[in-house]
């Protein structure tokens, strides 16, 4: 297998002054940052001469310092080219000592060998001591000085007598929160199969892709425009986002889910007040949601919005997967309305089916122990929520491994089972869940925010919180209590009265119990504001600190 990237200069000679990438500064549609195809392949190839004249090849972990623009994509474009590995970080508060704490753990642990960054950033690193204190570094400034010069010639050939299969191309980390962020190293050929998976969708290069997305490093090797707006998820409004389809003209985008409900909002009350056409995204035939489930009444809504050429089992849909593998599961509008009901149950939320080239399993756990096996893949048998196991994977756009010390203290057999029988690996989720008889994945939570009652009955966050949600309009969080057998359902903070709502809740709460067969005790608190979210997404409630906060409110 070549390297990803070896197809780039024939891309860019068939559109070579098309735009490739597109960065948008909120709050000044003005101010684009853009590069077409054949600036990005020159520009990056003197950036790999450069990079490669100075030792940053051949598997070089190196630590990136940049925030997304032009000058990110090619840096990365150059890293990719030479074998070197970008080293990227989750977002982490470094203002704040438990910060500086947590990003020391990280680079102890995964041990660059070089770092590049603004000469801001480089400074940072230095004075508060982050990493090794001696790395091969490059200042972004320099590396875009030598590869804007044209003078300095854009002829650079990755390798071609490697197999670039199972090369790192980069590393990208979990959020950290469900856990310690881990370091996922990215393989040349976990990326051609991502390619395989945009293609297979349908996607071509007369496809203009709008949103964020772990995709967008692979687009131009079709052709495809991507436009992003810089900013985070919940600061992304609906208005924004109609009017960037509509003056790119956008055919496919991707929406993390505070960002998908800003538009469905938006759309909702815009046909409402101005009396208009559905076609609000009358060039977008599909849009892709990913990072947390959303409900099928905002699903309806944007699916109602989009354009008539979409697929017949709608051009919404709901991507599952995670760092470790992206995508796993597709569920398309259809199936998240017609499963709404079960949802609305208590069954869990449907996550459609596995997208090609990816299987699934539902693996089993030791419910004495709490522990699920580490290393037998033994299969759940049955379907329905009666044969709830942990969702697992196996394809190739499924990593292998963590990078340094992350493997060691993360990895094999503590994230992996292993099938004695075909001797092949699976990917555990950390997400609990089942099949239907449709072959159909359902998601019930996470292992680790499960609760277990004291009469031995566990509940899980997708199954109850949907009750409650649906009925009540509202948020609920799912947690511990301060004796571990405490099921305590936390609720965002909204404008009405709490002495109401906790009447219409214990109400609620008799129907819910009586839908899962619970005939133990519920405690409901109203959490002071907005739940705690991820960092990545916006849209993981982490659950961990709400179960430390309503612990020291039950003491």
């Amino acid at each position: 297998m070549n390297n990803i990237l070896d197809t780039l200069s024939s891309t860019s000679d068939a559109f070579p002054d098309k735009i490739a990438f597109a960065f948008i500064r909120k709050g000044n549609k003005k101010k684009t940052d853009s590069i077409s195809f054949r600036e990005l392949d020159q520009r990056s190839d003197r950036a790999a001469r450069y990079l490669s004249n100075r030792g940053f090849k051949d598997g070089l972990v190196t630590l990136v310092l940049a925030r997304p623009s032009t000058e990110f994509v090619v840096l990365m474009y150059a890293m990719l080219k030479t074998g070197a590995v970008p080293l990227l970080l989750p977002s982490i508060k470094i203002r704040k000592r438990s910060g500086r704490a947590q990003l020391r753990k990280i680079l102890n642990r995964a041990r660059p060998e070089g770092v590049i960054g603004s000469g801001a950033l480089l400074a940072i690193r230095r004075i508060l001591r982050l990493g090794p204190r001696k790395l091969r570094t490059i200042n972004v400034r320099n590396l875009k000085k030598f590869y804007s010069n044209s003078n300095n010639g854009s002829g650079f050939t990755s390798k071609k007598e490697i197999d670039w299969t199972d090369v790192p191309a980069f590393v990208r980390y979990t959020t950290g929160s469900t856990g310690p962020p881990k370091g996922v190293i990215y393989s040349h050929g976990m990326l051609h199969s991502l390619l395989r998976t945009l293609e297979s969708e349908g996607i071509t290069s007369d496809d203009v892709f709008f949103g964020r997305s772990g995709t967008l490093i692979i687009h131009p090797l079709i052709g495809i425009s991507s436009v992003s707006i810089m900013a985070k998820p919940r600061h992304i409004r609906g208005q924004e986002i109609v009017e960037t389809v509509s003056t790119w003209g956008a055919t496919a985008a991707f929406l993390s889910p505070p960002s998908a409900i800003h538009l469905a909002n938006y759309l909702e009350s815009h046909a409402e007040s101005h009396n208009q056409s559905p076609a609000m995204l009358e060039s977008l035939t599909r849009i892709y949601v990913g990072g947390e489930t959303i409900s099928a009444g905002f699903v309806s809504t944007i699916e109602s919005h989009l354009s008539e050429e979409r697929s017949p089992r709608g051009g919404f849909r709901l991507v599952y997967g995670a760092t470790e593998g992206f995508p796993l599961c597709q569920a398309h509008a259809s199936t998240i309305i017609e499963t709404h009901p079960k949802t609305e149950s208590g069954m869990g939320f449907c996550l459609g089916e596995p997208v090609e080239g990816i299987m699934i399993r539902i693996l089993s756990f030791e419910d004495y122990n709490e522990q699920f096996d580490p290393s037998i893949a033994s299969e759940v048998s049955g379907f329905g929520p009666g044969s709830i196991g942990e969702i697992s994977a196996m394809g190739p756009a499924v990593y292998s491994s963590l990078i340094g010390q992350d493997e060691i203290e993360f990895g094999g057999p503590k994230t992996t089972a292993h099938d004695s029988l075909d001797g092949t690996n699976w990917h555990r989720t950390g997400d609990l869940g089942y099949l239907d008889q449709h072959g159909r994945v359902w998601i019930v939570g996470r292992k680790a925010h499960r609760v277990r009652s004291k009469n031995g009955y566990t509940l899980h966050t997708k199954q109850i919180e949907e009750i409650f949600n649906h009925s009540l309009g509202i948020r609920t969080a799912l947690v511990e209590g301060p004796d571990n057998h405490w099921p305590v359902i936390l609720v965002e903070k909204d404008n009405a009265p709490w002495n109401e709502m906790k009447k219409r809740l214990k109400e609620e709460a008799k129907r819910a119990c009586g839908l899962l067969g619970y005939d133990g005790e519920l405690t409901f608190l109203q959490y002071g504001g907005v739940f705690p979210v991820d960092s990545g997404h916006e849209a993981k409630i982490e659950r961990e600190k709400l179960r430390n906060w309503a612990k020291h409110r039950l003491h």
